[in-house]
């Protein structure tokens, strides 16, 4: 086959040269390869890079906005957040929902949480922005020239509370006939070019889906069009029934890691969810599962912690059985009997080791732990820093 007349062949030594600037945008594997790139930059540990689009979704009264303003403070105080350090920034938050006095309760809130009393607010580096008038790209860009040349006042991150009431894909726009998704696409790349050449990064708070499980696919708990998920480089995913103190805050994007982080919601603040903590709480639901059923296999106990929505991994939940039993200097919480089948393998069996109130014993055991003040103060390394702790 004569390659020169074949389409599948590629000249990679004619993309390879300097020359051919008609063709710049086009690269071999080979220079690509050969390129060097900066290391990715972070505000927030794998969690904000620097110059990034990302979105930051619930269902309404899931406390986002309570989420956005604790990732705020500790952006403008470079205190830890969700146990990620952070880069001390100056952070505009544009509240476009909530009124003055209602962000004035949760700011507060917020401060008291962190232990923050005694700075100059006059120097603060966190903003509000409250007017609706002037909304959309352009006017944005426009007020920030103004406040950097007028002012000289600049930012780092900027929180938009929420993209619904500041996004002005106005009617010309959609006369032109396109999609949707078209529409947000373009849209949002207009703001992503925006945060590329300015090195800020825009949290957008939005909505996910009403009365909608967790799928699996966290697009698709995002409202609205799938362009919305598709067009930001970052998406935060908020998990939690209203009325409910656990949550999950699920991550994804193109430069951060994909992460499940498991989070407490208390007193309007979110907290994580220490390792002695949860496994406490998952021990606990196990016991009273088997308390129920008397025993239970290891797929029957996962079924069940499933259901009650405590873990996805069944490897987690046994481990945890088997932390428990090698702490507990007794017989062990619960103990592991093999039933034997005539045909197919042996089958694993748990059950309560012992009669008495099992649950009664978690508590004391949990209860010794916080009057050692372990839990407490572990609580306070990860949200709040080593400065915070005293062992």
């Amino acid at each position: 086959m004569d390659k020169s007349n074949t389409q599948d062949y590629i000249h990679n030594d004619i993309l390879s040269s300097e020359e051919n600037q008609d063709i710049d945008s086009y690269i071999s594997v080979e220079n690509l390869l050969k390129k060097q790139f900066e290391e990715d930059e972070f505000f927030i540990d794998n969690l904000l890079p620097k110059g990034s689009l990302c979105l930051l979704s619930s269902r309404p009264k899931a406390g986002k906005t309570n989420l956005a303003l604790q990732m705020a403070t500790c952006l403008a105080t470079g205190k830890l957040f969700l146990g990620k350090k952070t880069e001390k920034s100056k952070v505009l938050f544009i509240s476009l929902e909530l009124n003055q006095k209602q962000m004035k309760k949760r700011i507060i809130n917020t401060l008291n949480h962190y232990q923050i009393s005694d700075t100059n607010f006059k120097k603060f580096p966190l903003v509000f922005r409250f007017s609706s008038e002037e909304k959309g790209i352009e006017a944005l860009e426009k007020e920030l020239r103004f406040l950097r040349e007028r002012y000289n006042i600049t930012f780092d991150v900027i929180f938009i509370d929420t993209y619904v009431l500041f996004k002005d894909i106005n009617k010309d726009a959609i006369a032109r006939h396109k999609s949707v998704y078209e529409l947000e696409s373009e849209y949002l790349a207009k703001l992503r070019k925006f945060c590329e050449k300015n090195n800020v990064s825009i949290v957008l708070i939005y909505h996910n889906r009403k009365a909608q499980a967790f799928s699996g696919d966290i697009t698709e708990n995002i409202m609205g069009s799938t362009g919305i998920a598709g067009a930001v480089n970052e998406i935060f995913l908020l998990e939690r029934k209203t009325g409910q103190d656990k949550a999950v805050l699920i991550t994804t994007g193109h430069t951060i890691e994909e992460e499940e982080i498991e989070l407490q919601f208390q007193k309007g603040l979110f907290k994580l969810l220490t390792g002695t903590e949860k496994e406490f709480r998952i021990a606990e639901k196990i016991i009273d599962y088997l308390k129920q059923v008397k025993e239970a296999t290891k797929t029957e106990i996962h079924k069940y912690l499933k259901e009650i929505g405590e873990t996805r991994s069944k490897g987690e939940a046994f481990e945890i059985l088997d932390k428990f039993d090698i702490e507990n200097n007794q017989a062990g919480f619960w103990k592991c009997s093999i039933e034997k089948r005539s045909r197919g393998k042996p089958v694993k069996k748990y059950s309560l080791s012992f009669s008495e109130s099992v649950s009664n014993a978690v508590e004391e055991k949990q209860g010794s732990l916080l009057e050692d003040g372990y839990i407490e103060n572990l609580e306070k390394l990860i949200n709040e820093g080593d400065e915070a702790v005293d062992f």
